[in-house]
C-alpha cells in the first residue's frame, strides 16, 4: 500500500488516502467517490493525467471543474 496526501478545493481540506501500489489518479477519484469528469488533479503546478500512476508520499490537489454559460 502507498499513501497519498489529498488537498480538496475549495475547502482546502487535507486527508491521507491509502491506495494499492500502482494506483492511478482515476483510482484516487474513485476512492474519494468523485466523478472523474467533474474534477481535476494537480501535482505541484501541473495537471495530473488520470491514467498516470501515483507515487507513495505524493501530494495531489483535487479541484472541482466549474462551467457555465451565459
Amino acid at each position: 500500500m502507498m499513501r497519498v496526501t489529498v488537498e480538496s478545493y475549495p475547502a482546502r481540506r487535507q486527508q491521507t488516502v491509502e491506495l494499492p501500489i500502482g494506483a492511478t489518479g482515476l483510482d484516487l477519484l474513485k476512492t474519494l467517490h468523485l466523478a472523474p469528469d467533474a474534477h481535476l488533479l494537480v501535482r505541484d503546478e501541473s495537471p495530473l493525467p488520470l491514467d498516470e500512476p501515483l507515487v507513495d508520499g505524493q501530494r495531489v490537489r483535487v479541484i472541482p471543474v466549474v462551467s457555465g454559460g451565459g
